[in-house]
């Protein structure tokens, strides 16, 4: 990824639920952090679990991603400073007003919205709602690099192929200039060593997908659901577990290739 301007833009994005989407962005952005890294973490799901894995309750916020989107309130002013060493553009349930309200050919709103900031961040990452949803086509017209999260199941090549598909036929035909260097890796997530299933998975995958699929898998392990109820990055709470080790040596991967 060369030629870009300021921050490098990461969606995670898959439209298929409970494959890792916001247990990945949060543990990506804690560990560039950990790099020394500027980093900013956009919350885009109405759900707002990104939000709350960080420690900060959606109804208590003066502010959310909501106003910047229906207000115009700078993003600047929305942005919460987390414990973890980056910032935050905090959800709430608002986010469905904003859901409902937008339509085909405001697919580049959030990348108009996140400008104003590019020169203050290194990386801006960017957690997606599942589904083909207007919020989810916003995060990935923003994203320089879009990093699908996969659970490392049979189903799950099929939500690859979904939004692989989706994204090379739509987005990069509408969109042609500003997405013309954007690019797709798929990482696989819930990742069983010791079976068959999700080595051969990922081999199937590799077949289609070749060098796109990430050499890094990320371990199906309690400690991440505890994590987000500790409202702490398993790479602060464990540093040394499998499972945080994985997501430093996906940003220190992030931070070769960008």
């Amino acid at each position: 990824m060369t030629g870009y301007q300021g921050a490098r833009t990461i969606t995670f994005s898959i439209y298929k639920g409970g494959t890792g989407k916001t247990t990945s962005a949060v543990n990506t952005a804690a560990a560039l952090a950990l790099q020394k890294k500027k980093v900013l973490l956009v919350d885009l799901d109405q759900q707002a679990s990104a939000t709350r894995y960080l420690g900060f309750d959606p109804q208590e916020l003066q502010y959310n991603l909501y106003h910047v989107f229906y207000q115009n309130v700078p993003a600047s002013v929305v942005r919460k400073t987390t414990k973890f060493g980056f910032d935050l553009l905090p959800s709430s349930s608002l986010m469905a007003a904003i859901e409902e309200s937008l339509e085909p050919g405001d697919e580049m709103l959030l990348r108009d919205r996140l400008q104003p900031l590019q020169d203050e961040y290194d990386y801006i990452l960017i957690d997606t709602p599942p589904g083909k949803a207007a919020l989810a086509f916003n995060g990935i017209a923003a994203a320089d690099l879009l990093l699908v999260p996969a659970s490392a199941e049979r189903m799950s090549v099929d939500g690859i192929s979904d939004l692989v598909n989706h994204v090379q036929e739509i987005f990069w035909h509408k969109f042609q200039d500003a997405l013309k260097q954007q690019e797709i890796r798929i990482l696989f997530t819930m990742y069983k060593a010791n079976t068959k299933h999700s080595p051969g998975v990922v081999q199937a995958a590799r077949r289609i997908y070749q060098s796109n699929i990430l050499d890094i898998q990320i371990p199906e392990t309690i400690e991440f659901p505890r994590s987000f109820d500790k409202r702490m990055p398993l790479v602060h709470l464990l540093p040394n577990h499998p499972g945080a080790q994985s997501y430093i040596k996906l940003a220190r991967w992030i931070i070769d290739y960008a």
